[in-house]
């Protein structure tokens, strides 16, 4: 790594893994995120189920008891009788009997006729819940659909980047290589562009000596607070745009 030109050539080796490194790790938390979704999903649809069958079960028990503790009729029968025996008995006394078995009668009337709303806006609220989980499950397995398509198209996007990251490597020197792995498992950005001599991420300047040595590209200029590799930002946007298509575009 002597010459004007190997180095150069290094320079663009290193910042085209880091692009490839950056894109992989960006597909791979796409694949990630799509997994979380799943997950999520299904114990929320889990929850919702749950919820609906202890809904459906209270309703059921709650029917039943309302069927089993009305007194409608025992008061019915009981007000048939005194109305029977009205021309053999006193009365006053059959008349207070009559009164307070029919008051009986309409309070619970109104109680029964509460509750029988109070079922029927849970029937209503459950009806409500089974559409809601319907839809949901429809949505779901349409995103399903979607999903195993995009997670195809990652794939073969990763294994395709993968390959191009081999080659890659293989033209890098072993002592630039091994820099640049140490400072992308520390820090995630191992290759810096500079401009005006300002790296890319922070505010502090390089001397104006090594900005040019820089431009020059006749040696690797280190980063000396971070140990990051620097790159001229004209040489780096230049790299960028010739591997858009490679990292952006899928089959």
């Amino acid at each position: 790594m002597t010459n004007n030109s190997s180095i150069e050539s290094q320079l663009k080796y290193i910042y085209r893994l880091q692009l490839i490194h950056l894109r992989l790790k960006y597909l791979n938390y796409i694949i990630n995120i799509f997994t979380v979704f799943i997950i999520r999903f299904l114990l929320f649809l889990k929850q919702k189920k749950r919820y609906l069958f202890f809904l459906t079960q209270r309703l059921k028990n709650k029917k039943q008891l309302l069927r089993s503790n009305s007194k409608l009729n025992i008061y019915k029968k009981k007000i048939i009788q005194l109305l029977k025996l009205l021309p053999k008995q006193k009365l006053k006394k059959l008349e207070m009997d009559i009164e307070y078995n029919y008051i009986n009668f309409l309070l619970k009337k109104r109680i029964n006729l509460n509750k029988k709303n109070y079922l029927t806006l849970k029937s209503r609220k459950i009806k409500q819940i089974k559409k809601y989980i319907m839809i949901k499950e429809l949505r779901f397995k349409s995103k399903i659909i979607n999903y195993k398509q995009k997670k195809e198209k990652i794939n073969k996007k990763i294994i395709f980047l993968k390959e191009i990251e081999k080659k890659i490597k293989k033209k890098i020197n072993n002592n630039l290589l091994k820099r640049y792995k140490q400072i992308i498992s520390r820090s995630g950005i191992a290759v810096v562009p500079v401009y005006k001599k300002i790296p890319f991420g922070t505010y502090i300047l390089i001397t104006q000596q090594k900005y040019y040595e820089l431009l020059e590209r006749k040696k690797i200029i280190i980063e000396e607070i971070s140990g990051r590799i620097l790159i001229d930002f004209y040489l780096a946007n230049k790299e960028n745009n010739k591997m858009k298509k490679i990292l952006f575009n899928f089959y």
